[in-house]
């Protein structure tokens, strides 16, 4: 452990954010923010002081040291450098940002930010192009979701409240994947991927104009067939006496294939985006923390919104209208315990279809202000089916055939049907040369449970040239899902319609600096308070979805890049929270306190690249009762080879992942019932050693 304190300390000079470079084709948004410098201050600084831009903190593009949040933006080139290859991968290098797989609901991902995160974990908002992608059943992107990264431009991600502009969800964090526009593939792109655990990935992607239209388009698979080596050994069936009939010690099942594909069509102003993804997949360590295999999840997506915008049409005003619809199917089959020792099926089938209006216009007629008007309505519609062979509607024949379940008293959940409408008004005010003061409040009316009202505010000072000084305050809300307000019938867990919004107050005080043009810093501090979390509790089960905790965190994150030599970049984060339950006065379990990220990337001759990954995650805390040992530290160090331009046409890569094959082990869940604390009591192994080549080819 000390190794590594020593070794954070020994860096937080050198903790960056990833590279921030300017965007020539949005020269003219950065150049109205520079008009704000204070006049006595140096004008070529101005030049340096360029970086990204990011749209989800106010909905208009900023640069990132002017936005009224704390962001990182991820583009595409990072993420090639890195060789990520999923959404998950990416989010991991985000300072307090930790990725870890759910034992609750079979392996999907949590993304826990600054401590705050459910074994559900729907407190995080994901828009696709600004759209949200969220499954009204569970309140998060659906079971087992993953993305793959090969048409995405960018991911924007905003630790801390959104609910002033995003509404419901955008809880603990907001995250933003924008797909690439036609521009930016320019032409057409094949791509091939092979490695480790019999992964294969392909894509397919063709951007142009066509008869005065803009069309982007990608197509992209994945497959895997898991990881052998994450072997578990003991599990539920040691717990209760029936070892000789438990497949452990065996792997945990993590295979997976899924099809994503994407379409942009724009045309003056309109553009329409499609994006559909169809996923199969294995789950984990089973639906009841006992080994088996065969388990299957199977995901259809569609999510399709239509948006119209106007600047031309009335002096001052920029208006739009957004038209959106989700489809979002699960369906799972579920073999609860290996057949020897109990035959127990269940195919549960949940299916999310959301759709919603809304309107947004923009006024900019006022000295020093640019206001944001916006409403809109949506219709969350829920409709389950089931088939099982267990529970009063299998009397006939316990754990024999499945029946049909469709008489409501034997179902999972009835069906569910909320509406929601809102309106929020937003100012971005810039008080005097060098101060803005963002402010704005929304309000949400649902017709099930009732109103909230979420406010905002940020002031952003230019302290200096080369030093930004943000001080900003957010409330955000989650609604409850319908899965925690109706299952029944559920031998784990059951609802519970007296349920109120969860609900967070979030202070934060941030700086960056850049002192040269090849050092930029961060520093920032924020503290919390989460009320009404809501999860399912008890120390028999079933358990009863409550809101059970009040929880209140304490943090700090810290960002560096530092350009070493014209060949040599340094990116590395840290980040610290401490959170507490202040309802059982207890240390949140499962989230790090420490988190550590090094990524020295070397352009060691002309188009030969070297990049090197670094993760140090510790001091993670067992929930309260739980006879185990705390969570062991790991560590992790990637590296990718890349070799561009090629015939000035085809890339080539070469990655390892886990180079030094770390032991690294995520929690399992506490269970009071089991004698270790836990039906698997030593935890989730992750990916051993793994090793791909990867080819693209453009023309």
């Amino acid at each position: 452990m000390t190794k590594h304190y020593l070794a954070a300390l020994a860096t937080l000079t050198l903790l960056s954010p990833h590279s921030l470079q300017a965007m020539d084709e949005n020269q003219e948004e950065i150049s109205a923010f520079e008009e704000m410098f204070p006049a006595d201050q140096p004008s070529e600084e101005d030049f340096y002081r360029q970086d990204r831009l990011l749209l989800t903190a106010t909905g208009s593009l900023k640069p990132v040291r002017l936005a009224p949040s704390v962001a990182t933006v991820v583009t595409k080139e990072d993420i090639e450098a890195i060789g990520a290859t999923s959404l998950d991968e990416i989010l991991e290098t985000v300072p307090g940002l930790h990725v870890v797989p759910s034992g609750s609901i079979w392996f999907s991902s949590i993304w826990s930010i600054r401590g705050v995160h459910t074994s559900v974990n729907p407190q995080v908002l994901l828009l696709i192009n600004g759209v949200p992608y969220s499954m009204n059943y569970t309140g998060n992107r659906g079971n087992n979701y993953r993305m793959p990264v090969a048409m995405i431009s960018r991911v924007e991600v905003i630790r801390g409240p959104g609910s002033a502009l995003h509404g419901a969800d955008a809880y603990s964090g907001v995250i933003n994947v924008i797909t690439k526009d036609n521009f930016e593939i320019d032409g057409t792109e094949i791509g091939f991927r092979a490695g480790s655990f019999s992964s294969l990935d392909g894509w397919l992607q063709h951007g142009g104009q066509y008869r005065g239209w803009d069309v982007a388009m990608g197509l992209e698979w994945k497959k895997s067939d898991g990881d052998d080596d994450r072997i578990v050994d003991q599990d539920r069936l040691h717990a209760v006496g029936a070892a000789a009939l438990s497949n452990a010690p065996g792997p945990l099942d993590t295979q997976y294939e899924t099809v994503d594909g994407n379409l942009e069509l724009r045309k003056e102003d309109w553009d329409l985006h499609l994006y559909g993804s169809l996923q199969e997949t294995a789950t984990g360590p089973g639906g009841a923390q006992a080994i088996t295999y065969g388990n299957d999840k199977d995901i259809k997506s569609l999510l399709a919104d239509l948006t119209y915008r106007n600047d031309h049409l009335l002096t001052d005003w920029d208006l739009s209208c957004r038209l959106y619809y989700s489809y979002l199917e699960n369906d799972a089959y579920i073999q609860f315990f290996p057949p020897a020792y109990r035959n127990m099926l269940g195919n549960p089938i949940s299916l999310s279809k959301d759709g919603g209006a809304e309107l947004v216009a923009i006024y900019d007629g006022f000295s020093g202000h640019k206001l944001r008007l916006g409403a809109g309505w949506k219709n969350y519609e829920y409709e389950p089916d089931q088939y099982k062979n267990f529970g009063p509607a299998a009397a006939a024949d316990p754990f024999g055939q499945m029946v049909h379940v469709t008489d409501s008293d034997y179902i999972f959940n009835s069906d569910a049907n909320r509406h929601l409408f809102y309106g929020l008004i937003q100012d971005e005010w810039a008080l005097a040369r060098g101060w803005e003061l963002t402010a704005g409040v929304r309000y949400d009316e649902y017709s099930d449970f009732g109103s909230t009202v979420n406010p905002r505010a940020a002031l952003v000072w230019e302290t200096r040239y080369d030093l930004i000084t943000k001080l900003l305050y957010g409330r955000a809300f989650r609604a409850p899902s319908f899965s925690e307000q109706y299952v029944k019938n559920n031998p784990v867990a059951i609802g519970n319609p007296d349920l109120t919004a969860e609900e967070i107050e979030t202070i934060e005080l941030a700086f960056d600096y850049q002192p040269t043009v090849d050092v930029r810093l961060k520093l920032n501090l924020f503290h919390y308070e989460a009320d009404d979390l809501i999860d399912y509790t008890g120390s028999t089960f079933p358990q009863i979805a409550n809101n059970y905790a009040k929880q209140e965190g304490d943090g700090v994150e810290i960002e560096l890049d530092w350009q070493l030599h014209e060949q040599l970049r340094l990116l590395s984060n840290f980040a610290y929270q401490r959170s507490e339950n202040k309802t059982e006065d207890t240390v949140v379990h499962d989230a790090p306190e420490i988190q550590f990220y090094l990524n020295p990337h070397w352009d060691f001759t002309t188009d030969w690249s070297l990049d090197g990954q670094y993760y140090w995650i510790a001091d993670r805390h067992r929930e309260d009762g739980d006879p185990r040992d705390d969570i062991d530290d790991y560590d992790l160090v990637n590296l990718t080879l890349k070799r561009k331009n090629i015939d000035d046409h085809m890339d080539v890569a070469f990655s390892i992942r886990n180079l030094f094959d770390e032991d690294a082990r995520e929690p399992s869940p506490y269970d009071s019932a089991s004698p270790a604390g836990a039906y698997i009591p030593h935890d989730y192994p992750m990916e051993s050693r793994a090793i791909w080549a990867e080819v693209r080819v453009r023309f």
